[in-house]
């Protein structure tokens, strides 16, 4: 750039006023200075020789460069942390009992029993077939079916079931029923059943069943007893607890009152530090928390993308664009993170940390070493009495009865990144009606006889709760005690809370189904809304105005040892907003187009 200023022109004798004129003002013209390239090689440009070292020097001191901070660089780090291992897990409320992490803590919370649907009757029974050899499957094939039929005439119980429907009139005279054979295997009674094993044939038929149970336990993982599960149908989640033994015989408790999202992690506990502690099957042998020896790293520089380098002609990736940042005045967490990456981002490191799964980890003490030899002690940011009124911290584990207190050891827990994951074999919009003043639990999918879910809104017998017609009536009006709705759709009342005059929950109902036999019900198709009898509640607070959605579906997952799990798992997720069912009592309608 070049500059000109007028009280800089020499001003010819005799123009005295016009000289003090320009001392009073001043006009500044700048005129733009841009290189032309006079040749088509570009070699010696981009080079970017250096004429004159002197003036970058100049420029260096101009801009502060040469200004000391007494900063060293980093060329050590020593950690020492504490460590306690969870070795116990509770469901539900109930007692503790040993976990490793041998198992997934997923499978673990959210398996539960599969339903033995006919497709897998039939599938069992076959199995057990295969181990046969061709002799013995010829010789107890018949007795098999003789003694574990499928019933006959059951088409009733697979109604709106087209695939269900056709797979059972196909194989109930073909195949027996692999439930009723499981079942008496595991309590013992096959082999005595009737005399159906000949004496013979005991010894190879002793060689199957441990193989065939094997492959059955394989196959699907299931609670080990039938109330060993963690669903919690008043709260529509999971609850589980888990423990660690710490020092002077006392327990770190975690607890994950509401879990519900598919896949647990360390944010969903919260410690619990005045709740009793966790029993255990073998005797609590509660130890001093392990310290480990200091473990001396070489701190990296924290790398991300779009992070500006500081060689010349090194060139940063354009994945992002830090200069497109569209902040408003009141994106304050996007300039913050913007000044973080652009102006500190050589201040940050990176120092690795091995960390055993199912751990509890406290880091006591962080010595830095700069390349002068000092060493300085890091400390917690929100360490210093002055945070106490805005403690926070982004990776610590809450505590559930303080507010704003937490606990300062980070937890790796044993569960899963990524499972596969089937379609819904299971789904119920829990919605509000505001007009009827209650609940409905809609079962838009339900479990099919072959294993897979169906709609339910398809399989629903419609004209099975409407009112029945009039024929050869000559009365153009009828009275109604009151409309209906579908069959999926399942009513829940508003009942007083226990002890309570204002509190409310939901209640499980019915609705009528005319014709025959009278006083029938409809009967919700699904596990969800029938697994609880004879009365199932909800909580107010589980089902807002925006409503409630429950899925159940199959996961399966590769645990790190190798060994492939599978269960049926839950999931609750916001609704599709409130419903409206239209149903109404004393009614006068038309029967022949009149009003």
């Amino acid at each position: 750039m070049t500059a000109t200023t007028l009280t800089d022109i020499m001003i010819q004798p005799g123009a005295n006023l016009l000289k003090e004129a320009y001392r009073q003002f001043s006009i500044t013209a700048y005129n733009r200075m841009e290189p032309r390239a006079r040749s088509e090689n570009f070699d010696k440009s981009l080079r970017a020789e250096v004429r004159d070292p002197l003036w970058y020097l100049t420029r260096q001191w101009q801009m502060g460069e040469f200004e000391a901070e007494d900063a060293g660089s980093a060329i050590d780090a020593r950690v020492v942390t504490q460590k306690i291992h969870i070795d116990r897990i509770a469901l539900k409320g109930t007692d503790g009992r040993a976990y490793s992490e041998a198992i997934p803590m997923e499978a673990l919370v959210e398996r539960e029993a599969i339903p033995f649907t006919l497709a897998l009757k039939i599938q069992v029974a076959q199995y057990f077939l295969k181990l046969h050899s061709p002799a013995l499957s010829a010789k107890y094939v018949s007795k098999y079916l003789t003694l574990y039929p499928i019933e006959a005439g059951k088409e009733a119980d697979y109604k709106g079931q087209v695939d269900g429907l056709n797979l059972y009139t196909s194989v109930y005279k073909r195949a027996f029923d692999g439930q009723k054979l499981y079942a008496d295997i595991a309590a013992g009674t096959f082999k005595t059943n009737a005399g159906i094993i000949d004496p013979g044939d005991e010894a190879a038929i002793n060689l199957i069943i441990p193989v065939f149970q094997s492959w059955y336990a394989r196959q699907y993982t299931q609670p080990a007893q039938p109330g060993d599960v963690a669903w919690i149908p008043e709260h529509l989640s999971y609850n589980v607890s888990i423990a660690a033994p710490d020092a002077f015989q006392s327990q770190v408790v975690l607890s994950s009152d509401h879990y519900h999202q598919g896949q647990l992690d360390w944010f969903d506990f919260d410690e619990v530090q005045n709740g009793p502690s966790l029993s255990i099957d073998y005797p609590a042998q509660a130890s001093t928390p392990e310290t480990a020896d200091p473990l001396s790293f070489i701190p990296n520089a924290a790398g991300f993308k779009g992070m500006p380098n500081p060689r010349f002609w090194e060139m940063e990736e354009g994945q992002v664009n830090f200069g497109k940042l569209n902040a408003k005045t009141t994106d304050h967490l996007l300039l913050s993170f913007a000044e973080f990456g652009l102006i500190y981002a050589n201040d940050w490191f990176v120092i690795p940390y091995k960390m055993p799964v199912n751990t509890l980890c406290e880091i006591t003490g962080f010595v830095v070493t700069d390349v002068f030899g000092e060493r300085t002690l890091i400390q917690a940011a929100d360490a210093g009495a002055d945070s106490d009124w805005q403690r926070w911290s982004l990776f610590n584990i809450s505590n559930k009865d303080q507010i704003g207190n937490y606990n300062r050891q980070f937890f790796l827990p044993s569960t899963l990144t990524r499972t596969l994951q089937s379609d819904p074999i299971e789904q119920v919009n829990f919605v509000r009606d505001e007009m009827a003043n209650m609940v409905w639990g809609i079962e838009d999918t339900i479990p099919d006889a072959t294993g897979v879910g169906i709609n339910g809104h398809d399989a629903a017998d419609k004209a099975g709760v409407l009112p029945e017609p009039i024929d050869n009536s000559v009365a153009n009006i009828r009275y109604l005690l009151g409309t209906t709705v579908p069959e999926n759709w399942i009513p829940f009342l508003p009942v007083h809370a226990p002890g309570s005059n204002q509190s409310i929950r939901f209640q499980r109902a019915a609705m009528p189904k005319l014709g025959v036999p009278p006083k029938d019900v409809v009967k919700a198709k699904g596990v969800l809304l029938q697994e609880v009898q004879p009365h199932f509640f909800i909580n107010e607070e589980e089902i807002p105005d925006s409503g409630t959605l429950v899925t159940r579906y199959y996961q399966r997952a590769r645990w790190y040892n190798g060994k492939t799990f599978l269960w049926i798992g839950r999931r609750t997720q916001t609704g599709k907003g409130e419903g409206n069912s239209k149903l109404a009592f004393d009614q006068i309608t038309s029967l022949k187009g009149t009003s």
